[in-house]
């Protein structure tokens, strides 16, 4: 069916991997989780192997059995921040693909950890730029879940100091390249959602910078092609390059077809592009998986549900449109998770008023 006239369409703000792939999820979970932590002389080849099968566990949405390697790993090593670093990644990608931050306090500790035995390290030798990569990951790590919680001036710092520990590291060896994937985001998100703003001397535009950056880390590193390429479709999508952007969703969903990460990125596009076809079975492939998650909050379900219900409502499948945004409104998840969506539900109201009106007028005419 045609499509309808886009003014009626919300701009809706995706869900957490998916706009957070763009405000740091895939910039910060994904892609300096894999990046140069698992590089030759970082780690012995046990502990890489280790890494990798983690790493894997995790973007097939196996958060049990990624903490339990991770875990294993710091009863090995406790003095090494890889351990903790990296299971902290995990718990922090586990409440973002759930939307529940219970566990926050655990995920915080684990980053502090991280930051002081990196310091340790760091203080027994400098030239450490390991130690430099997961002190720096770890702030990035705690900006992010900063900003979620709404405290901007922290979430302001701990990116700073993030990123500065990154380009500390890429001074000192220009070819870790692995690294450049995280400064290189942060570079283009920060010049990204500062706008107008960047004609300020102390707010330089480094969106291209940050692109070349990003695209340097996929065509070298060594670990980060695949998260990379899901951290420049969203850069592309930001920038409005949905041909691209689409381009490298599909290759990354084609690879792990399992993966809630990538497919929430590959709907997104077909969202934002108006292919409204594409879109819906997506939306309902995401719908059916939250759905059944042991630690449904239903917030990802509401997102889909919307979603959903405007599609079909751009398509001018009325009927399916109400149904979905009935559904949607039929739920009832627990008080932190109701304010959060309070918009979605006043939208999925006004898409049933919407529905109804040109339905009767439908009948009218007929």
């Amino acid at each position: 069916m045609g499509s309808r006239d886009h003014r009626c369409l919300l701009p809706i703000n995706p869900s957490t991997h998916q706009l957070i792939s763009i405000r740091l999820f895939v910039l910060l979970f994904c892609c300096l989780f894999i990046s140069g932590a698992i590089a030759e002389n970082a780690l012995p080849r046990s502990m890489r192997q280790a890494v990798e099968e983690g790493i894997e566990r995790t973007i097939m949405n196996d958060f049990n059995g990624a903490a339990a390697i991770f875990r294993e790993m710091i009863a090995a090593e406790p003095d090494n921040p890889c351990g903790y670093f990296y299971l902290g990644a995990t718990l922090q990608a586990e409440m973002l693909d759930l939307e529940n931050y219970a566990r926050l306090d655990t995920f915080n500790q684990l980053m502090e950890q991280t930051i002081d035995l990196a310091k340790a390290r760091r203080e027994n030798n400098p030239q450490d730029v390991w130690a430099l990569f997961f002190e720096g990951s770890a702030y990035l790590y705690r900006s992010f879940m900063d900003s979620k919680r709404k405290k901007m001036w922290g979430a302001y710092r701990n990116a700073v100091k993030g990123a500065g520990r990154l380009e500390e590291a890429i001074r000192r060896d220009s070819t870790f390249y692995d690294a450049y994937l995280g400064v290189g985001s942060y570079k283009y998100w920060k010049s990204s959602k500062a706008g107008a703003l960047t004609w300020l001397p102390f707010l330089a535009d480094d969106r291209e910078l940050g692109i070349e950056m990003v695209e340097t880390a996929i065509d070298r590193g060594q670990f980060v092609k695949l998260v990379g390429r899901d951290q420049l479709a969203w850069i592309l999508i930001d920038r409005g390059e949905m041909a691209r952007a689409l381009e490298l969703a599909r290759d990354n969903h084609r690879r792990y077809p399992e993966s809630r990460f990538f497919l929430w990125t590959l709907a997104e596009i077909y969202y934002r592009s108006e292919q409204w076809d594409a879109a819906l079975p997506r939306y309902r492939e995401l719908l059916e998986a939250v759905q059944v998650l042991p630690e449904n909050n239903h917030y990802n379900e509401i997102n889909c549900l919307l979603h959903l219900a405007e599609i079909h409502f751009q398509r001018g499948e009325f009927e399916q449109a109400e149904a979905r945004a009935l559904d949607l409104l039929a739920l009832r998840p627990e008080e932190i998770v109701w304010k959060r969506t309070d918009r979605k539900r006043e939208r999925a109201r006004e898409l049933i008023d919407m529905c109804r009106r040109e339905k009767a007028g439908e009948r009218l005419v007929q």
